[in-house]
């Protein structure tokens, strides 16, 4: 089968969840023996087209010109339809795709998120088509515009989380599969539906363990990983700086806390100190992690599983998480192979108990390891992706 992925963002390098994960969908329709083809927005006029061309079939790629996907995301809102599928609309990715249609006559089209629908709407593929939506936006929209945090990326959820809320049914209703990565998501807008949500269908995240994990770390060593891009990121970080930071350093003075993902804004940037570690994008992503003592994922506003708390276990590191993360893993297991507490004392009391601990802390982590490596697999979790 020939199947046509719509990207907005070029998936290539692989600097943070949402292109993991739709590369990681591709690896795995590539395997069935399907022939792959990407069509992708960039932001950069010189995307790795070498890189992804070792993995889809072929490759069609366009510049997104910044100015008018701000004209086209207020155009959208004005119309009462989501903001980001008028950023994320151009017209010479529409001109791109009907040629490429033409020409190569896929069997079947996936939209990676929301955004990329419309264009399956104009071309009225509907009903071959699959939307990666991966998270209930809505749900994460609405926590974000709650957070403490964000500025006017906060006011553009505020304002945009009932656009979404209503696309979303839309997709629903009008598509034969969507795809989210938690059942808590697809409960959530199977809620929504009144019983029209049939075509929910979850596969969720997987990640590739170490082959094997070594008990040598250094116990001063925090991180956290996450695309910083996001506000819940942004929120996460911050919440542990401001807050549970200071008190492990009255333990462990020494410590230090790395902050690893790409895009860092000047809000997380500014936060680089003797203490803390910013390092944006880093291109193997399991060596800056591997000798940390444990991993934190302080995440308040979250929907969908966090690659960040697979990855780190897959690591065989030990992660002292929120509940809003552990309740889309249902294998997590509060004190035998994760940490689970909510604020902030609670989270510095776990993190030093792993820090002094060091047979809890070989336990919790290699009982994580364990979890993923046998549930977590991309192949068994992306088995039947492509049946509708």
């Amino acid at each position: 089968m020939k199947i046509c992925m719509l990207t907005p963002r070029f998936p290539f390098p692989e600097n943070g969840g949402d292109v993991l994960r739709i590369n990681n969908i591709a690896r795995y329709l590539k395997a069935q023996g399907h022939t792959l083809l990407l069509i992708s927005l960039s932001d950069t006029n010189v995307p790795c087209v070498e890189m992804a061309e070792k993995l889809y079939d072929k490759v069609f790629v366009t510049h997104r010109n910044h100015s008018l996907s701000l004209v086209n995301g207020i155009l959208y809102m004005m119309c009462g339809k989501p903001i980001q599928c008028g950023y994320y609309y151009s017209k010479s990715y529409k001109s791109l795709l009907r040629e490429v249609v033409q020409n190569e006559k896929p069997d079947m089209f996936i939209s990676h998120l929301l955004r990329m629908t419309p264009y399956l709407e104009e071309l009225h593929v509907e009903n071959r088509s699959i939307v990666e939506m991966t998270d209930a936006l809505s749900k994460t929209y609405a926590m974000s515009a709650n957070a403490k945090s964000g500025g006017i990326k906060k006011f553009v959820y505020n304002f945009e989380k009932s656009l979404i809320a209503n696309y979303e049914k839309k997709v629903i209703r009008t598509f034969p599969k969507v795809v989210l990565v938690s059942q808590a998501d697809v409960d959530f807008l199977h809620d929504r539906m009144d019983g029209e949500g049939k075509s929910l269908s979850m596969h969720t995240n997987g990640v590739a363990c170490m082959e094997s994990i070594e008990d040598m770390y250094n116990v001063h060593k925090i991180c956290f990983i996450g695309n910083m891009r996001t506000l819940q990121n942004q929120d996460a970080v911050l919440f542990f700086v401001k807050e549970v930071l200071p008190l492990i350093k009255q333990t462990f003075p020494s410590m230090t806390f790395y902050v690893v993902g790409a895009e860092p804004p000047q809000s997380i940037q500014a936060l680089a100190s003797e203490d803390v570690v910013v390092t944006g994008f880093v291109e193997n992503l399991e060596a800056t992690i591997a000798d940390s003592c444990l991993a934190v994922a302080p995440v308040r506003v979250a929907a969908g599983i966090q690659n960040k708390v697979l990855v780190a276990m897959g690591c065989g590191l030990p992660v002292v998480m929120t509940p809003l993360i552990a309740q889309a893993i249902p294998e997590l297991k509060n004190g035998e192979n994760c940490m689970i507490q909510n604020d902030a004392a609670s989270i510095a009391e776990q993190c030093i108990r792993l820090m002094k601990e060091k047979e809890l802390r070989n336990t919790i982590g290699h009982n994580g390891y364990e979890m993923v490596r046998r549930n977590y697999s991309w192949n068994e979790k992306l088995k039947g992706y492509e049946l509708l």
